[in-house]
């Protein structure tokens, strides 16, 4: 009987075996080098409390490339330019405006245009007529501001002042309109328009500017905001403006690896902060809703101004201000309040489109959580979600929700009492409805509500009018009247479910001595948001 030949097994070589001479030599020479570099370069600590000085953009682009690149095309960086054909939106091509016929008051009004825009060479110009006059004045463009929704122009005075012109140009309706008499429900005349150029708020780089540049500093100024001697690091809203001053910081892992290694490692398994620069994910609530609040939280009094602008991110050991939260709800939400862009529902509901953030702040979803802006907005590239479809009614703004609600999961069509995937099941339907009142474009509209603990009371509605207190059911029932709502409301849920929204106003009685509520002055700002 024939033996079977045995099946040699041929053992692989460990790879090493298989290097050549030149490769030997190639990994040896990594290893001494690696070994050289931390050998030769030691870890080293740093303070957690600091003040560094501003770098610039251009500095941090240097590492943060892929940050930088998505940050370059967001609203934040195209904020604040200098004027050009690539940064001026507005028709700057012999463009005019016409005052409306119930402003047309003194001689000319009625005969001739009340601006005109042209160009000369590269330059931009905006020319306003004289009051009662034939003449134009021109005013040269120095920077433009905003693109989105509208844009805004400024001229430089002698004085060093950037000061606001009066009409700005509305992306959506392809015109020049009068912003702020649009705002203000106020009359356009010829003469308000250049009243406007004389307030002090006009004056751009003293007061609007913070918000607009990144590090702000004001090193002159008068009482009637004629003269301004201002310097800023970046135009536009950049990174530190959101990070904090970053010198230290570049100073700390320029030249040292083993600081960007041991930095990498307790950021990515520890969740520890970077050494000298903020993270708003890694600080507590109030220092991290700061970093947006000192721009969309402006419902603050003109007093408060300087601190807001004096903010900047950090862990200051001098006592710079880090922290605006004991200022985010300075001023009360006193029903029925008509100072522009910071109104409020007759219920007591934020209403003005500087108030999304205040009613995100007033969301008991806020108070007792951890929601941050940045969960749904991305903020590197703030004109985009976070993750598609969480800035709308979707399941994927629906499972942000039920992360904490987690006992509905299963329940959302006993919750809504609409069918699921149908309008009105989502959690936006009812609890973000589009209650916050919108004209940055020029054009009337309404925006959802970061209230996101705001249930639907249509008491409220039946109590002070449609129109002066919305309710999110009759947002879409269009057809429907208050009355049925409520009746519906209390078939679903109960009695207890209406009529429990509407706000004690002791508190506002009390400030009300204090502050002129109603006027515009009242307030530290009304929002470019351009």
């Amino acid at each position: 009987m024939a033996k079977k030949k045995r099946k040699q097994v041929q053992q692989s070589r460990p790879f090493w075996r298989k290097l050549t001479g030149w490769q030997y030599f190639f990994v040896g020479m990594m290893v001494l080098l690696v070994t050289a570099v931390f050998t030769l370069t030691t870890y080293e600590s740093y303070a957690s409390v600091y003040d560094a000085d501003y770098v610039g953009k251009e500095v941090c682009a240097e590492c943060h490339t892929i940050m930088y690149s998505r940050w370059e095309q967001s609203p934040h960086a195209n904020m604040t330019h200098q004027p050009s054909a690539e940064t001026v939106v507005g028709n700057f091509e012999n463009g005019t405006w016409e005052l409306p016929p119930n402003a047309q008051l003194l001689p000319f009004d009625d005969q001739l245009p009340a601006m005109r825009t042209f160009t000369d060479g590269e330059a931009f110009y905006m020319a306003l007529r004289r009051p009662g006059t034939a003449e134009f004045v021109p005013f040269q463009i120095a920077y433009v501001i905003g693109y989105q929704y509208r844009q805004t122009y400024l001229t430089l005075e002698e004085g060093g002042v950037l000061r606001r012109l009066p009409l700005q140009w509305s992306v959506e309706r392809q015109e020049f309109f009068p912003y702020w008499n649009l705002q203000e429900n106020s009359l356009p005349t010829l003469e308000d328009l250049w009243l406007q150029m004389t307030s002090l708020n006009s004056a751009w780089n003293l007061f609007c500017a913070r918000c607009h540049t990144t590090n702000l500093d004001i090193i002159a100024r008068d009482p009637n905001h004629t003269v301004a001697v201002t310097e800023w690091t970046d135009e536009g809203i950049a990174c530190e403006a959101c990070h904090g001053p970053g010198s230290h910081h570049t100073n700390y892992f320029s030249g040292n690896y083993v600081n960007r290694v041991v930095a990498f490692a307790n950021s990515q398994l520890r969740g520890e902060p970077v050494a000298y620069i903020v993270n708003p994910r890694k600080v507590d609530r109030g220092e991290s809703m700061s970093v947006c609040a000192r721009c969309h939280g402006p419902d603050i009094t003109i007093a408060t101004t300087e601190i807001y602008r004096q903010y900047e991110p950090g862990y200051s050991a001098e006592g710079r201000i880090n922290d605006l939260s004991p200022y985010f709800q300075q001023l009360p939400l006193e029903p029925g309040r008509t100072a522009p862009t910071v109104e409020v529902w007759a219920d007591g509901s934020p209403r003005g489109i500087a108030m999304v953030f205040r009613s995100f702040i007033e969301s008991e979803c806020y108070e007792h959580s951890e929601p941050r802006c940045f969960d749904c907005h991305d903020p590197h590239n703030n004109g985009q979600p976070r993750v598609p479809g969480i800035l709308e009614p979707s399941d994927v703004s629906n499972r942000y929700c039920l992360s904490c609600h987690m006992e509905l999961t299963e329940q959302i069509a006993e919750h809504t009492f609409h069918e699921v995937g149908e309008p009105g099941s989502y959690c936006y339907d009812c609890h973000m409805p589009n209650q916050i009142e919108s004209i940055v474009s020029g054009v009337r509209r309404f925006t959802r509500s970061h209230w996101m603990s705001y249930i639907p009371d249509p008491q409220n509605s039946v109590t002070f009018g449609l129109d002066n207190a919305p309710n999110a059911c009759n947002e879409c029932h269009t057809d429907e009247t208050p009355e049925w709502a409520v009746e519906t409301m209390v078939e679903w849920y109960g009695p207890q479910s209406v009529g429990m929204v509407s706000r004690e106003t002791a508190v506002y009685d009390i400030l009300a001595a204090t502050f002129d509520l109603n006027q515009p002055n009242g307030f530290a700002c009304f929002p470019a948001d351009s």
